[in-house]
């Protein structure tokens, strides 16, 4: 759509836009004048949420997200239900218990109302210091306590009337909160801003303390349960061993290792212990006498190796006995050990000499070796059963060992769970002695001195703008919502037909054709326009070859009857001689308005000889100079059904020498065929469209049909368009 087309849309209702804007400035101005002054006071509040002055039980980073949720929860609970409540109870008590000081005071139509009249303050007072003290709200199911909220609304002390006037809200890139009332008593205004911070306060302090109290016996419950937890998981982890398995297993696998070497050298002096007694047995044998002196030696160097013998198996015993871990008791096996060893192979060497040797010696060696033997045997039996014990737990550690691992991620977890808990219950108690919020009032209301300005004059002109600016965009709007063609441009850019003239709307009651056409009448704008659209027409069909026009349209109400008759009374200006016949049966307007005789249907000629002076019989002149009417009886029917082969129609041509130019009117293409029957006796044809009709798909089909006309389309007349809109 055209920005001029708009431009000029809104042109044409300027009046209307202006009566509407000034319309709107009295209403505002007559709705203001009684208008009251309002006094306003401000009183301002410190959050703490962006300063470090208070103590710190742990650093916390500067989260501005979290600190605008903080500002936007304090904001909402200033304007809360329960804080604007108890303000309203102390105000409601102030104006009770000291009428002659009341903030409001009451005229006498509110003094009328049942509500006051009814109300019992006595009874009123000890309800709301009641609620007052205990921090509690009216209930609107308690009959009395409805009746003292019915008076609150007398006093205009009721939450909606509060919050109208209340404004809460942050300064902005500060720490503080900024409270706010407007009234017509200054007083009022700085008792109701100071009463909210001090019922702010009041309740955030109730509200931490309850808070506290149930988070402390919530969590020592938690911390008891959680310790309980803990310790019964370290108890079991203690029943089943602290030592860790690898640890165990590692020390078991060493001793095993200790066992098998020692085992080995048992191994070896029973083998040497065995040899020996082989050799003091073959000695034996030799010998035939023995030695009293030398038995009595061999008695003695027996019972030292006796001696030696029981010694080394004791500290052996012993060494066993305490788990075989003690290194001095090994080494004290290890010397007996080897001076046991050392006796035997001295008293083997003094057998071998010569001379030196008795048979009690060997005899003696021989025992001796026999009890090593059976020592050093004994001593590998013991070896073994170790190292059989010490295999067997080795797998018992093992299994040990996933028991200790699960046990221990479960007291490690309780562990976690526990000092969660105690973590969160310290930060509870340490909120008891330092809270985390630091509300404080810094700056206290004050009753205003000066009222504030009324900005009548603003509110004026933003009614009449606001009224300019609503019609401008409504009219935009219902101009954007019509699709009607409206301009000559629209036509050409939606309807790919010839334009063969425009005509402009013109009231034809206030304004007839012939007070247009007459030379001397005073002619309105909207007439002269239309005068001379007509001429154009006239002198688009002067100059053309074609003497029978059929005008038709798309759609009924497109003024075809309005243009033929313009048309004929332009033409009969031009001394041109028009006969008009009425071929709209379905609607014979042009009958009707010029009073015609209805004969077209009934004529016949039985000479079948069409000349004007056998038709002048149904011929009806009219009012225009010139001008002549074939009328019509009209009906619901079409040419071809009511009018014979042998119908006037057909031989209008013989009529062209009496007349210069003949117009049949036709019913509309969207409804009828007659169009399309009649056109059989037309030279030519001629549309006209509304300039307020839309195209619809019966429009587009009526459109193809007239472009494939072959040359028998003259063209389309654009009728009622705004003056505004011709150039367009």
């Amino acid at each position: 759509m055209d920005l001029i087309y708009l431009f000029n849309s809104l042109m044409r209702r300027k009046w209307l836009i202006l009566i509407s804007s000034v319309l709107a400035i009295v209403i505002a101005f007559l709705l203001t004048m009684d208008q009251k002054k309002l006094y306003r006071s401000s009183a301002q509040m410190a959050t703490g949420f962006t300063t470090s002055d208070q103590v710190k039980l742990k650093d916390e980073n500067f989260n501005i997200y979290e600190i605008d949720v903080k500002f936007n929860n304090v904001i909402e609970a200033l304007k809360s239900t329960k804080v604007l409540s108890m303000v309203t109870y102390n105000l409601m008590l102030h104006d009770l218990e000291n009428p002659k000081d009341a903030f409001r005071q009451l005229d006498e139509e509110a003094m009328k109302k049942q509500a006051y009249r009814n109300a019992d303050k006595a009874k009123a007072i000890a309800i709301l210091r009641k609620k007052y003290a205990d921090e509690k709200l009216l209930s609107s199911y308690d009959p009395e306590e409805r009746k003292i909220q019915e008076l609150m609304k007398v006093y205009q002390y009721d939450l909606e009337t509060t919050k109208t006037w209340l404004s809460v809200g942050r300064i902005q890139r500060t720490d503080f909160i900024d409270v706010q009332f407007w009234s017509t008593n200054p007083e009022l205004s700085s008792y109701m801003v100071n009463q909210v911070c001090s019922e702010f306060l009041r309740n955030n302090e109730s509200s931490r303390s309850q808070q506290n109290v149930q988070s402390i016996e919530t969590l020592e419950k938690l911390v008891s349960q959680k310790r309980a937890d803990l310790d019964e998981k370290l108890n079991n982890l203690r029943t089943l061993g602290g030592v860790d398995a690898a640890v165990e297993s590692s020390s078991k696998m060493e001793q095993i290792s200790t066992f098998e070497s020692r085992m080995t050298e048992e191994q070896n002096t029973l083998n040497s212990a065995t040899l020996s007694l082989q050799q003091v047995s073959k000695q034996l044998a030799d010998m035939e006498r023995s030695n009293a002196q030398s038995a009595s030696a061999a008695s003695a160097a027996s019972a030292e190796i006796s001696k030696l013998r029981s010694q080394m198996n004791d500290a052996n015993q012993e060494y066993i006995n305490k788990g075989s871990n003690d290194t001095e008791l090994y080494n004290k096996y290890q010397k007996l050990k080897t001076a046991y060893r050392n006796k035997l192979s001295s008293l083997a060497n003094t057998a071998d000499s010569p001379g030196s040797i008795t048979k009690g010696d060997l005899q003696q060696k021989k025992n001796e070796l026999e009890l090593q033997i059976s020592s050093s045997q004994q001593n590998i039996e013991t070896y073994r059963q170790k190292i059989r014990s010490l295999n067997s737990s080795v797998g018992a550690a093992a299994s040990r060992s996933a028991t200790n691992l699960a046990l221990q991620k479960e007291v490690s977890l309780s562990q976690q769970e526990y000092e969660n808990v105690k973590s969160r219950y310290d930060a509870v108690m340490n909120n008891t002695v330092v809270p985390l919020d630091n509300f404080r009032q810094i700056l206290y209301g004050q009753p205003a001195v000066e009222p504030e300005a009324s900005k009548r004059l603003m509110i004026l002109a933003l009614a009449g703008v606001s009224m300019f600016v609503f019609c401008c965009i409504a009219i935009i709007f219902l101009e954007y919502i019509d699709v009607s063609i409206k301009t000559p441009s629209q036509f050409l850019k939606n309807i790919e037909l010839k334009l063969l003239g425009i005509v402009n709307k013109v009231n034809m009651k206030q304004e007839p054709l012939n007070s247009i056409f007459d030379a001397e009448s005073k002619k309105t704008p909207q007439g002269l326009l239309f005068r001379e659209h007509l001429r154009k027409l006239r002198f688009e069909i002067e100059n053309n070859s074609h003497k029978i026009y059929l005008f038709t349209s798309a759609r009924v109400g497109e003024g075809k009857s309005t243009i033929i008759k313009a048309l004929a009374y332009s033409l009969s200006m031009s001394q041109k001689k028009v006969l008009i016949v009425d071929t709209n049966f379905i609607n014979n307007t042009l009958t009707r308005e010029f009073e015609a005789n209805q004969d077209l249907e009934a004529f016949s000629n039985a000479t079948e000889d069409y000349q004007y002076k056998h038709v002048k019989s149904i011929i009806t002149p009219t009012s225009i100079e010139h001008v002549d009417i074939i009328g019509c009886k009209g009906g619901d029917y079409t040419p071809a059904e009511i009018l014979g082969d042998n119908n006037l129609l057909g031989h209008l041509s013989n009529l062209t020498s009496a007349y210069d130019y003949i117009l049949l009117e036709g019913a509309a293409l969207n409804e009828r065929s007659d169009s399309k029957e009649l056109l059989a006796f037309a030279d030519t044809m001629i549309t006209v469209v509304s300039a307020k009709s839309t195209i619809k798909q019966t429009d587009k089909e009526s459109i193809s049909f007239l472009q494939s006309m072959n040359g028998k389309f003259t063209g389309a007349i654009l009728n009622y368009v705004e003056k505004g809109n011709v150039d367009m």
